[in-house]
């Protein structure tokens, strides 16, 4: 089982219209390249998508997190 890429999660849908929107993205400091997947349960399909937030400053402030099931394409709480 191959994971997606993050233009893969973005083109399903799976995390709404506005999640990766020029908008938000700029809000919490981040760009698309700054979003990463791991295996959260590879037996089970579930990927974590997680991108660090930053403020105007620079200065980290948090984590993006998303988990999504990659057999059926929906986001799953962890």
């Amino acid at each position: 089982m191959q994971k997606p890429t993050i233009t893969n999660i973005k083109q399903s849908g799976v995390l709404g219209e506005h999640f990766f929107s020029r908008d938000t993205l700029r809000f919490f400091g981040q760009t698309m390249s700054s979003f990463k997947t791991d295996w959260h349960n590879k037996d089970q399909g579930i990927i974590r998508v997680y991108a660090p937030m930053r403020d105007h400053t620079g200065q980290r402030m948090g984590t993006t997190e998303r988990f999504i099931d990659i057999n059926t394409f929906m986001e799953v709480t962890a």
